[in-house]
């Protein structure tokens, strides 16, 4: 509770830049239910649903139905990599980054490159 303390009358003494300073803004209750709400629809699947999706389509072709390959549900990326990657490639429609990552330093530059790449 010190250091928390010690952080707060720092980032009041000294002067924060704008890159910095847009991490310490938080979501309000509402909009952060219905964040999580949205990524909850779009979480990975899991090890059953995998199966029994496989299961349908290998049912499917043994009714000798053509074999079409089915396609994996929509699902949310996670990890610095792997949304960057996205955002450069124009496949983000979304990108919600964390306000509390220690060190800011990795995810500092995600603002700017959404707002090059017209991702919100």
């Amino acid at each position: 509770i010190r250091l928390q303390r010690q952080k707060i009358v720092l980032q009041r003494r000294l002067k924060v830049p704008p890159a910095i300073n847009q991490f310490t803004n938080t979501l309000d209750r509402q909009t952060a239910t219905s964040l999580f709400r949205l990524a909850k629809k779009y979480q990975p699947e899991n090890k059953l649903e995998k199966k029994e999706r496989l299961r349908k389509r290998a049912e499917e072709r043994a009714a000798g139905k053509p074999d079409t390959p089915t396609r994996r549900p929509l699902v949310v990326a996670s990890g610095v990599n792997t949304v960057t990657n996205l955002i450069e490639r124009k496949k983000a429609q979304l990108v919600v980054i964390a306000h509390d990552v220690e060190p800011v330093e990795i995810v500092l530059f995600l603002p700017a490159l959404c707002r090059k790449m017209n991702v919100p």
